[in-house]
């Protein structure tokens, strides 16, 4: 599949599924925005993407449980990149516990 020209926001998008799912968007030519607990996790895909020849994911940690977090992200990305195409959240375990309130 293509998807240059789109911009997609990956939760979680630095450790198992998510770098996957990051990984796979990367190489059909997306535009990629991940969130992520862990620098180091960042660096990785950022080095995987450079070594595919893709462009490198734009990355920032945020709290994804922290709802004007989220917000935030969201109006920022927006305003840089005018929109969000895809939205993929990868967030599992007690992160998304507590998003769902548990």
């Amino acid at each position: 599949m293509n998807f240059h020209d789109k911009i997609v926001l990956v939760a979680g998008g630095t450790g198992g599924l998510g770098r996957e799912v990051t990984m796979a968007f990367l190489e059909a030519g997306a535009t990629v925005v991940v969130t992520y607990r862990a620098p180091e996790e960042f660096a990785s895909v950022a080095s995987a993407a450079e070594r595919i020849g893709a462009t490198p994911p734009e990355g920032t940690s945020v709290d994804v449980t922290d709802a004007a977090a989220v917000a935030k992200l969201v109006a920022e990305l927006v305003a840089k990149r005018g929109r969000i195409d895809i939205l993929v959240n990868t967030v599992g375990g007690t992160q998304a516990a507590k998003v769902c309130g548990r």
